[in-house]
C-alpha cells in the first residue's frame, strides 16, 4: 500500500495530533503544497503504513478542487487508499474491462498511462482507489525522485521497532471501506481491483457483516455492511453512504494502547477482548481500531 489519505480543514494540528499519539517516522513529505491540486499535505510513516495527512488550500479556487470538493460535502474524514504497482496500464486494463471508471492526472484524463497515477470513481469501488506506478528513469518508489519510502529500505522493520512506537503498533491490520451490497463489492475488489477473498465475519462492535480482501501481497481491505444504525458505521452510512471508514492496526497489547490513547485526550467508544474502537471526535473526525485480532488467510501471516 503506498498511503491512506485522512483529510481535515488544517494540517497543522494534525500533524501535531499524529506525531504526539503515533511517534511516526516523519522526514518523507513534511508540510507540502500541491499547486495542482491546491491542497496541503504529509506522509507519515507508521510501521508498514503511510498515512498522508491533507488539508485543502485556503486560496482563491481550491474549494473547487477535488479536495476542496470532498471536504465541503464530508468534512474531516478518510478519503481515499493508494497502492504501488508496476504496471499501471495493466491496471487500468482491467477495470475498464470490468466496468470500472478511471482517470489520470493531466490534460487527457482519459488516456491509458504508462506510468504514473490513476484514480478510480470512488461511487464505483466504494472509495477512490489510486494506483501509482513511479517514473522507470528513477528507479521506483525509493528513488522515485518524488519522495524517498523507507519502507523500501533494507532492515525498516528493525528500525521501526527502535522508534518509540507509543501504541505498541505491529503494523497495519486492514482498512474498511463501507458497502451496501457485499456481494457486488467482494465481486469488484476480486474480479476488477485483481484482490484474493479471505473470507467473511460478523462484529458486535463494529455493527457490522463484512468480508475481506487482499490487495497485493500486504493489504487487507474489509469490506463492512452495517447491520447496527446505531454503529460508527452505521452512522457512517447513512450521512455519507459508500466510503471509506476506518483504519485497524494491529497492536501488541490492548491495554498500552488504551492507556496511551487516554493519556493523549482520546477516547474510546467501544471495546471488546480483542479491538478498541477510538472517538472519531477525538481522532479528527477519522475512525480508528486497534487489534490483536488476525484476519483468516491474511498473506503476511
Amino acid at each position: 500500500m503506498f498511503h491512506v489519505i485522512h483529510l481535515s480543514e488544517d494540517l497543522t494540528p494534525l500533524d501535531a495530533w499524529y506525531d504526539r499519539v503515533f511517534a511516526p517516522r516523519r522526514g518523507v513529505m513534511d508540510t507540502s503544497y500541491s499547486d495542482r491540486e491546491m491542497r496541503w499535505g504529509s506522509l507519515l510513516v507508521i510501521g508498514d503504513a503511510v498515512i498522508e495527512d491533507m488539508a485543502p488550500g485556503t486560496e482563491e479556487g481550491a474549494a473547487a478542487m477535488p479536495i476542496g470538493r470532498f471536504f465541503t460535502k464530508f468534512g474531516r474524514h478518510w478519503h481515499s487508499l493508494a497502492w504501488y504497482t508496476d504496471d499501471v496500464g495493466a491496471i487500468w486494463d482491467r477495470l475498464v474491462d470490468h466496468g470500472i471508471r478511471v482517470i489520470t492526472p493531466g490534460p487527457d484524463p482519459g488516456a491509458r498511462p504508462e506510468e504514473g497515477d490513476i484514480y478510480t470513481h470512488p461511487k464505483d469501488t466504494g472509495t477512490q482507489l489510486e494506483f501509482y506506478q513511479p517514473d522507470r528513469a528513477h528507479g521506483g518508489p525509493q528513488g522515485s525522485g518524488v519522495f524517498p519510502d523507507p519502507r523500501f529500505m533494507p532492515g525498516w522493520e528493525e528500525v521501526w521497532a527502535a522508534t518509540p512506537n507509543p501504541l505498541g503498533i505491529e503494523r497495519l491490520a486492514y482498512v474498511t471501506v463501507l458497502c451496501g451490497d457485499l456481494d457486488h463489492s467482494g465481486a469488484v475488489y476480486v474480479d476488477a481491483v485483481g484482490g484474493t477473498a479471505l473470507g467473511g465475519s460478523t462484529s458486535a462492535l463494529c455493527g457490522t457483516e463484512s468480508r475481506f480482501v487482499a490487495i497485493g501481497p500486504e493489504t487487507v481491505v474489509e469490506l463492512a455492511r452495517p447491520t447496527d444504525p446505531g454503529s460508527l458505521a452505521g452512522a457512517d452510512m447513512a450521512r455519507h453512504g459508500e466510503i471509506c471508514h476506518a483504519v485497524a492496526f494491529t497492536v501488541a497489547d490492548l491495554d498500552r494502547a488504551a492507556a496511551h490513547l487516554e493519556a493523549c485526550g482520546v477516547g474510546l467508544v467501544g471495546r471488546d477482548e480483542t479491538t478498541l474502537l477510538a472517538d472519531p471526535a477525538d481522532t479528527f473526525g477519522a475512525p480508528f481500531r486497534f487489534t490483536t485480532e488476525r484476519v483468516a488467510g491474511d498473506p503476511r501471516d
